[in-house]
């Protein structure tokens, strides 16, 4: 079965076809017929908020066309599955404490669509430019009195490397970085989208080996590490590059970089098991980081199931995000 049968039997009912959900042109949709307001929103990235609108809200059927056509173009479409994720697992040996991955058990995934590319900054700057470091709605009532602490290096509210608020201009089209985890989780909720788990992270990545989810692929492209596919320390790049770089990379579906050139944010917490019963915690939530990045040296920290974690303030210049959406929360076609 080739792998657009695949993802067509996958889709089903779903507005999605196998020609979208693989590599799309670089062409983005004509918007022109749809109305201002709606066109708009799916310009800024914000098509799902017309597509997984509130009942309240009813856009017209060709707002509905628009959005659909450019959320195929900007997300992959990843069919169901099931994933096993390694585990963390601390042990105490004559009071020296070790971490040790250990195997768990296989976990159902729903089918869901994907961030193509990470976070630009372009992206990022719309969510900026539309005030979204002031609107509630989109932080955590208990992190509304942080909020002045998420600023550049100007003291303008923004991603922690900016200048006097806006980005810099060779980097556009880079991977928005210096932005912690609630910074990714609000621009998720703006977007009409959500920061993806941890699950739904490493089975977009290894979803299309399914014949044992405890032996799936080690990278999106196989088993085998081959540097020349990602922007790790091998690359020599040492920084970010463009999020459409490294195309050899992309996954069969067309979702790039998901390993290497920055750490990806998710909506998971780190947790370490010390028994069955006991989990371990620090004194500040980790939150689940995900692919490695342009300064990981080790390729074993640069893998689909490799995890680490950061406190959700921290704000580093190789840690990004991309995000998704579940197809149950979109209209069957």
């Amino acid at each position: 079965m080739s792998l657009a049968t695949l993802i067509a039997n996958a889709v089903g009912s779903r507005r999605a076809t196998a020609e979208s959900v693989s590599s799309p042109n670089g062409t983005e949709p004509d918007l022109s017929a749809a109305p201002p307001d709606s066109r708009r929103l799916i310009r800024d990235g914000r098509y799902c908020q017309v597509l997984a609108h509130p009942e309240s809200v009813v856009f017209d059927e060709v707002s509905t066309r628009c959005a659909w056509q450019m959320l195929e173009h900007k997300m992959a479409f990843v069919p169901a599955g099931r994933v096993v994720l390694d585990c963390p697992w601390v042990s105490c040996h004559d009071g020296v404490f070790t971490i040790e991955s250990v195997q768990g058990e296989a976990i159902s995934v729903a089918e869901m669509y994907l961030d193509r590319h990470c976070v630009t900054n372009a992206q990022y700057a719309r969510f900026v430019d539309d005030g979204g470091y002031q609107d509630p709605q989109y932080w955590p009532a208990e992190m509304l009195p942080l909020l002045l602490r998420f600023v550049d290096t100007t003291d303008h509210q923004g991603p922690r490397f900016w200048i006097d608020g806006r980005p810099p201009q060779d980097l556009l089209n880079h991977p928005v970085v210096g932005i912690c985890w609630h910074e990714a989780n609000a621009y998720a909720r703006w977007a009409g989208k959500r920061l993806p788990s941890a699950l739904q992270w490493q089975h977009a990545a290894s979803w299309f080996d399914q014949s044992d989810p405890a032996d799936s692929c080690r990278y999106p492209w196989g088993h085998a590490f081959e540097p020349q596919r990602a922007n790790l320390w091998s690359s020599g790049q040492r920084q970010t590059v463009a999020v459409d770089a490294f195309a050899d990379g992309d996954t069969p579906n067309g979702i790039a970089q998901l390993i290497g050139n920055v750490w990806e944010w998710t909506d998971t917490e780190l947790t370490f098991e010390a028994d069955a019963q006991t989990s371990v915690r620090g004194n500040e939530t980790l939150a689940e980081v995900r692919g490695g990045a342009f300064d990981t040296y080790f390729a074993s920290q640069a893998t689909c199931r490799f995890r680490s974690g950061h406190p959700m303030t921290y704000r580093a210049a190789n840690v990004g995000f991309r995000c998704c959406l579940e197809s149950a929360a979109l209209p069957v076609a």
